[in-house]
């Protein structure tokens, strides 16, 4: 009698194990990781069993199966101990095989899989001799030729088989590293367009971790290192970081729309009043150049037009590009009108102040009764309210040397009070011209110091002590200046100069 033969060939066995690590791969790279975790551990089971079939092909299927199961749970429980961490810590590429970390429902995943596998090579393995004999009567007995043919056959559709798959497997991971190398060269570009102008400075070094981290993927070696799917994952990680970075330099961009509106709105106003001053000026034939003139016309009305596109109505608030070309505008036309007003102011000093240490405002002469103070031991003056405090101070100090109030013979002087002292046909040499006295500015007094003047005892102490009130004597006011004036003070907020 002709003992029967269960043996499932080499060849069918190699092909099994090529499918069931393709449709490993697939259930990893396309399924959520609850299906694929436990489906991918399953196939390992299966892989194992058609492996003992490979190696012993004349193993029974539930022997295969029983040997597959007994060897992926020693693979499993061995990781209760250090040695997969020490064979993985020396070939990385040994996790792909032992694992790294001990589950328990992993068995449960195996027993399954190596039943699946058993299960296979039951349906795959050949017919015994004695069913043969039995159908001879039905089938004909294949040649030699025919057999030898079937045979060779099979081995060639497992090479391109497996061509195929290690085919799709490149095409898969490189396509997915192209992908990646494009969002990375899409994240640096946003981390370098970035700096400086992000509200929250924690998101930057997230994208930049993130890139790092993409770039070492990159430099990893395919199906060994990087796998499918981990790529896409990682596009996922820079994507998000991107995305907070963007939203973060946003709220910077309406940060600045913000300040920038705060911050131009006075610069308007003023070039506004200088504007109008230089062309009332202008009426009377002493006003600046036309070409000062001019340019400060065009400055604001930039500046008017910059507020105007910046308004919740005109602008989009998520469009970033347009936010941050916003912003811009708005400091650019607060320096250029800025400039342009020093350069008018300056142009209108050149013509109505006739000396270089004089400054013209048009506000000179002009300010706000809420602007001003009376001075208390002094009826009928005022000084800017701002600087009453030091003056109280510093008579206060004065009062206790020596027993008196200082005597304060002028202080603010509106315009028309300054018309009064100053003839242009006669000029005073005491005297600004209108626009020209910082007395006009509510931030100059003139003090009795007696008549010995500089060499007496009140200019000496003032001079001693008048700065720590904040009050000074200013140059062109001292024994060798232009104009020598010891009962000129003035407080340290008096401009000498349009930058401050």
């Amino acid at each position: 009698m002709t003992r029967p033969t269960t043996a499932v060939p080499r060849a069918t066995s190699s092909l099994l194990a090529l499918l069931v690590v393709l449709l490993g791969l697939g259930a990893r790279l396309l399924l959520p990781d609850a299906v694929g975790g436990p489906l991918g551990d399953a196939l390992y089971a299966t892989l194992v069993v058609l492996l003992v079939a490979l190696v012993r092909p004349r193993t029974s299927p539930v022997a295969a199966a029983v040997v597959g199961l007994a060897l992926s749970a020693a693979v499993e429980l061995a990781q209760l101990t250090d040695v997969p961490a020490q064979v993985v810590a020396r070939v990385p590429e040994a996790r792909f095989v032992l694992g790294t970390t001990f589950v328990a429902s992993d068995l449960a995943w195996y027993a399954a899989g190596a039943a699946a596998g058993g299960a296979l090579l039951a349906l795959v393995a050949p017919r015994s001799a004695r069913v043969d004999g039995r159908l001879r009567h039905v089938t004909a007995p294949a040649g030699p030729r025919r057999r030898r043919r079937a045979a060779g056959v099979v081995p060639v559709v497992a090479v391109l088989l497996l061509g195929a798959a290690g085919g799709w497997l490149a095409w898969v991971l490189h396509d997915e590293a192209s992908t990646l190398t494009a969002q990375v060269a899409d994240a640096r570009q946003t981390l370098d367009d970035s700096a400086d102008r992000v509200a929250d400075d924690a998101v930057r070094p997230a994208l930049a971790a993130s890139i790092d981290r993409a770039e070492t993927l990159l430099a990893a070696t395919p199906l060994l290192e990087r796998r499918p799917g981990d790529a896409e994952e990682a596009g996922r990680g820079l994507a998000r970081d991107a995305a907070a970075v963007d939203r973060s330099r946003l709220e910077h961009a309406r940060a600045q729309v913000a300040d920038g509106r705060d911050a131009l709105a006075p610069v308007t106003r003023r070039a506004k009043q200088v504007v109008a001053a230089v062309g009332e000026l202008a009426e009377d034939g002493r006003g600046a150049g036309t070409k000062a003139r001019s340019t400060a016309d065009d400055a604001l009305t930039a500046a008017r037009d910059a507020l105007a596109a910046s308004t919740d109505d005109a602008l989009d608030a998520d469009d970033l590009p347009a936010v941050e070309a916003a912003a811009t505008a708005l400091g650019t036309s607060r320096d250029d009108l800025d400039r342009a007003t020093t350069d008018l102011m300056t142009a209108q000093d050149a013509v109505v102040c006739p000396e270089p240490d004089q400054l013209w405002f048009p506000e000179t002469g002009r300010l706000a009764d809420d602007e001003l103070a009376g001075i208390p031991w002094a009826s009928g003056l005022a000084v800017r309210s701002d600087v009453l405090a030091g003056l109280v101070e510093l008579d206060a100090a004065f009062h206790e040397q020596f027993g008196t109030h200082l005597k304060i013979n002028s202080a603010y002087r509106s315009h028309a009070q300054q018309v009064a002292v100053y003839d242009p046909a006669h000029p005073n040499p005491l005297a600004a011209p209108p626009g020209c006295s910082n007395h006009g500015l509510g931030t100059a007094v003139d003090i009795s110091v007696g008549p010995a003047g500089f060499d007496g005892d009140v200019y000496a102490w003032l001079k001693r002590n008048a700065e720590r009130f904040g009050w000074t004597h200013p140059d062109w006011a001292e024994p060798d200046g232009r104009l020598p004036e010891p009962w000129h003070w003035q407080s340290v907020e008096t401009p000498v100069s349009y930058g401050g």
